[in-house]
């Protein structure tokens, strides 16, 4: 079968603001196409995206004998902090060494610790709220930022007056994550990388010297099999922890009550007419706060009937395959009763997501909070012009 060829559209605001009509036409088309612009081949439907997302066949790092300038993702020498923060990522290794680091951290970040931040998360939450009721404010400048940026610092044990900066350092990397990034972007998150590894680097040494009851502290201590974290190790790991456990929770509470509102739904004690965790899950279905992932492809294979060859890349749609029909019925509507929970956003295989954990719990404690209320949308917001990782610049909303 003959892939189609399409120009993907991922830098088109009319695209970007709604893109599933169009992807529901991708995969009537094909179960794969080719984006002529990316030379990537993009995965369109549920069975290949958790396919690709199980199988040992399709890896986040380049293969080992795959030769020329295309064997990394990232030159080192263009973005060498960039690099640094990236390394030594878990979404980016395969194989042994990506095995021992995950066993190294997942130690360090069990569900028992997780879960002793509920207090805190839900204190955090609330007092948020209080201050905003009866005020026009903007969901996620006001709340949802605040609220995730100090879950995810007091998880690694960050000082309160470094979480701007934090936050500031994650706005700006996490661009580098798109499908396409402009040379104002990379510069910026080039910078960003550089501030964020020399002074993570400094913040190790301090919990070594002067241990304390957080996350980087157990990094820096934890061990396995005689095999402990290098600090560039615990490096990439916090990066990791900050960008997808800050990022993808704001996103997620802010397209959530934008979908509700558009959906008609009223907030108020939405936790008391359905499951909570089926709320959750059915939201982050709806409207993914990550639309794609890349692979290369180690040996030829075949996904949906179509032929991938061996060294080549794919980019799996994760909102596309959480709006297939032949895995969702009508997933194009709003079921906080639906049966098949099983989205791809979280990832699977080897790569499920490590902090789908906290993430849930964020998500639980915010919205139990959020649900107390009915939550006005004051106007239409605008997404932020990126594919890749997405959401709004501003919600302006009043309770």
């Amino acid at each position: 079968m003959t892939i189609p060829e399409i120009d993907f559209p991922s830098s088109d605001s009319d695209f970007i603001k709604d893109p599933y009509p169009l992807m529901k036409d991708l995969r009537e088309m094909s179960p794969i196409v080719l984006d002529k612009t990316t030379d990537l081949q993009l995965v369109t439907r549920f069975d290949g995206v958790k396919n690709i997302q199980t199988s040992k066949n399709f890896s986040s790092s380049p293969p080992n004998d795959l030769e020329g300038s295309e064997s990394s993702i990232i030159d080192p020498k263009e973005y060498e902090y960039f690099w640094k923060t990236e390394e030594f990522s878990l979404l980016n290794l395969e194989g042994q060494l990506h095995g021992d680091l995950r066993n190294l951290v997942a130690k360090a970040f069990s569900n028992r610790q997780v879960q002793e931040l509920r207090p805190f998360m839900e204190n955090k939450s609330s007092s948020l709220l209080e201050g905003l009721k009866g005020e026009e404010f903007d969901l996620l400048k006001d709340y949802a930022q605040p609220y995730s940026i100090s879950v995810i610092g007091k998880l690694l044990g960050v000082p309160e007056d470094m979480y701007e900066r934090f936050l500031d350092w994650s706005n700006k990397i996490v661009k580098m994550y798109d499908l396409k990034v402009s040379d104002e972007d990379s510069t910026d998150a080039e910078n960003a990388a550089k501030e964020f590894y020399e002074y993570t680097l400094s913040l190790i040494d301090q919990k070594v010297n002067t241990p304390g009851d957080d996350m980087i502290t157990r990094l820096a201590n934890v061990t396995e099999n005689d095999q402990k974290l290098t600090k560039d190790q615990i490096i990439c790991t916090v990066i990791l922890l900050l960008n997808a456990g800050h990022e993808a929770t704001v996103n997620t509470i802010g397209n959530s009550i934008v979908t509700l509102a558009n959906n008609n739904i009223d907030t108020l004690n939405l936790d008391k007419k359905y499951n909570i965790k089926n709320i959750i899950e059915e939201l982050i279905r709806f409207d993914s706060p990550l639309q794609f992932f890349q692979r290369w492809v180690l040996d030829d294979d075949y996904v949906g009937g179509v032929e991938l060859k061996k060294h080549s890349k794919v980019a799996i749609l994760l909102g596309s395959a959480n709006r297939d029909a032949d895995s969702f019925a009508e997933p194009d509507q709003i079921n906080f009763k639906r049966s098949n929970l099983s989205h791809t956003s979280f990832g699977g295989g080897v790569h499920f997501c490590l902090g789908a954990h906290l993430a849930r719990l964020e998500l639980e404690v915010s919205f139990n909070n959020l649900f107390s209320n009915s939550i006005l949308l004051k106007s239409q917001p605008e997404r932020t012009g990126a594919f890749g990782i997405r959401g709004y610049k501003e919600i302006e909303v009043k309770i």
